[in-house]
């Protein structure tokens, strides 16, 4: 079988999840995922299923590769899924094909190693972040080390979705809520938000070299998230056609500066796909709230006055197309 001819492989697992998966058999995808790949046209149950249980190195039967072109990878969070996605890295080691997002490059990008290496590009603001376990002298060791100033938002690891344990007025309010058992992100809070009050943000997923603009939401707080679609941005015409612009005309229809920015941003994340999300301040320098490929891509709200979303699956279908048949890696 020649190397054309071979399968894509999809590699998905959690560090929750333990046993072989069996062929016809239900089994979950797992936490710290991504939907990306319901962008793909054609035929998408056609591919050869590589289950990584946190237990994989004691099983006796392991997936074959043997028939397998391309891995993609979509086991996508490195603070939920370590283990696995360090099984799946020695797994593929001898692997001769393809593999996107390998589970090396997926664990160097959690938030605080995303915020160092993204950190000195010019015209991007990178606000400190601290990583820690939830005890008070790991949590004041690395605030002091990270040079977070306050407020700053606290959340755990894993959480995503605008979920947060709150906006932190000094490190007196961290270590009244934090748990032993968890760990978390403290991030530096920097307020973005626009001459008319407003606040903002930006999605954008690279499939290889090829950008998508998701969205472009606007809010009345600054935990900008997709509810406030239609409870706030319905309302500003004027911020509609802003995203439609985006939308439809991709990053050439940003800012120049935003569009050399992001150019610098992709030439360094060492991911094939991920998303990145961020504002644009009043200034026309870019705000990182964070970048990684465990981003969701659906659902996409195409109803008056928001139809041109519609453009938005069309360019990640081809764009994820091209990843997969690789142009463009």
């Amino acid at each position: 079988m020649s190397s054309t001819d071979k399968a894509l492989g999809l590699l998905f697992g959690s560090d929750i999840h333990h046993g072989r998966a069996h062929a016809g058999e239900a089994v979950p995808a797992g936490i710290g995922t991504t939907d990306v790949r319901l962008l793909q046209s054609g035929d998408r149950d056609r591919f050869i299923r590589l289950h990584i249980p946190v237990n994989f190195q004691r099983l006796k039967f392991k997936p074959s590769l043997a028939n397998v072109g391309t891995v993609l990878n979509l086991v996508t969070d490195p603070d939920l899924n370590p283990l696995v996605l360090d099984h799946a890295d020695k797994f593929l080691k001898p692997f001769k094909g393809r593999v996107i997002n390998r589970p090396a490059a997926v664990l160097g990008s959690t938030r605080d190693k995303v915020a160092t290496l993204l950190a000195g590009i010019d015209g991007l603001v990178v606000p400190p972040i601290a990583r820690f376990r939830g005890r008070p002298a790991l949590a004041a060791a690395a605030i002091a080390k990270a040079g977070i100033r306050f407020p700053a938002i606290l959340r755990r690891t894993g959480h995503h979705d605008g979920r947060i344990e709150g906006l932190m007025a000094d490190a007196d309010a961290v270590m009244a809520v934090i748990d032993p058992g968890t760990t978390y992100y403290l991030t530096e809070f920097v307020d973005g938000r626009s001459a008319e009050g407003l606040f903002h943000k930006i999605r954008i997923f690279f499939f290889g070299d090829r950008a998508v603009v998701r969205h472009r939401l606007v809010s009345d707080h600054w935990n900008v998230h997709a509810p406030d679609r239609k409870r706030v941005l319905v309302h500003h015409p004027e911020h509609i056609e802003t995203e439609r612009r985006y939308v439809e005309g991709g990053i050439a229809a940003m800012p120049p500066e935003a569009q050399r920015v992001l150019a610098e941003v992709r030439a360094r994340m060492p991911l094939d796909y991920f998303g990145i999300d961020f504002s644009i301040l009043p200034d026309g320098r870019l705000l990182l709230f964070e970048a990684n490929a465990t981003m969701m891509f659906f659902p996409v709200v195409a109803d008056p006055p928001f139809g041109y979303s519609a453009a938005v699956v069309a360019q990640g279908t081809a764009a994820f197309d091209a990843m997969l048949a690789g142009r463009g890696i």
